[in-house]
């Protein structure tokens, strides 16, 4: 059985349920937004309650746990440093000893934001620099997660798709403004290789069963723009993409600072799985075929309230 925190997150409602159509046995944890699923078991937990992630992993004793659950908002987490630290690394590093006590395989979902961005393509044996508590408190969770279990799995990702929740991914928000009528800005200096969670979701369970260990890039093959990804969803839902319109980092004001090329070099996980990283065509093609197919609608009929 596979275990998965944040079931009802972006990448935890993917892995879910791109494991259980498989016919992988699997199970979720879930906080604020419950999740109910028909033949799959998810359990309301509060990941910060370490007595009672124990316990409902002692009774399931899974074959591995993948943690997806996290704090995410850059700023939120800026200006909650403490929390932040206490969901990403803390918790993280307690999950990740629990399951080694109980001999279970570990995946962390980390981020390329634990690069400065100064350079881009980075490699799994670059020296990090993080710029904000977000990417310090994720960092730190994979230190905490290699400490405690020295046979995990860390996946740094930069990831879109659909959410299960009421708030958007970057290209779903790209969408949405668009279908608005409205235009989108487009940072023209910020650089990454977004992958479509459902991708990821699979590469995930592939990287387990390849018993694989360690740190691994797992995004996107193609380094592209934020600026240009927006014209790509544009094109790809037939829109124009003249209302995708460029923007530069520092005209947003964000609070936190941000890494202005996140760009990875997968080369390792590409060898590792014999499986070449999806490019961005393939990625929005299949993430509108999603669309086509109901996933949105289905995915968020499975979260309560929404």
């Amino acid at each position: 059985m596979l275990f998965v925190t944040g079931a009802s997150g972006l990448l935890g409602s993917a892995v879910l349920l791109g494991a259980h159509d498989a016919g992988v046995s699997v199970a979720g944890q879930y906080w604020q937004h419950p999740l109910q699923i028909p033949g799959v078991t998810t359990h309301k937990i509060n990941l910060r309650d370490h007595d009672s992630i124990r316990t409902t992993l002692e009774l399931l004793r899974p074959e591995a746990i993948i943690h997806c659950a996290a704090a995410t908002n850059v700023d939120w987490c800026e200006d909650h440093p403490q929390e932040a630290y206490e969901i990403n690394a803390r918790v993280s590093g307690i999950l990740a000893e629990t399951a080694h006590v109980l001999g279970a395989r570990f995946v962390y979902i980390s981020t390329d934001a634990v690069f400065d961005g100064e350079v881009g393509g980075y490699s799994e044996s670059d020296s990090t620099s993080p710029l904000n508590t977000y990417a310090k408190s994720k960092l730190q969770g994979e230190r905490e997660v290699l400490r405690v279990h020295p046979e995990s799995l860390v996946m740094r990702v930069n990831i879109y798709g659909w959410n299960a929740q009421n708030k958007y991914s970057l290209a779903e928000w790209v969408l949405s403004e668009l279908s608005a009528g409205k235009s989108v800005p487009g940072f023209i200096d910020v650089w990454f290789c977004p992958m479509l969670a459902n991708d990821l979701a699979e590469l995930i369970v592939a990287a387990i069963k390849r018993e694989l260990r360690g740190v691994y890039h797992v995004s996107g093959s193609e380094k592209i723009s934020k600026y240009d990804f927006a014209r790509r969803v544009a094109e790809t839902f037939e829109f124009y993409t003249d209302a995708v319109k460029p923007t530069r980092l520092a005209d947003a004001k964000l609070r936190a600072p941000r890494s202005p090329d996140m760009s990875l070099d997968t080369s390792k996980i590409v060898h590792a799985l014999g499986r070449q990283m999806p490019d961005v065509k393939s990625g929005l093609f299949r993430f509108r075929h999603l669309r086509e197919g109901g996933y949105p609608q289905r995915v968020k009929s499975y979260v309560t309230g929404v």
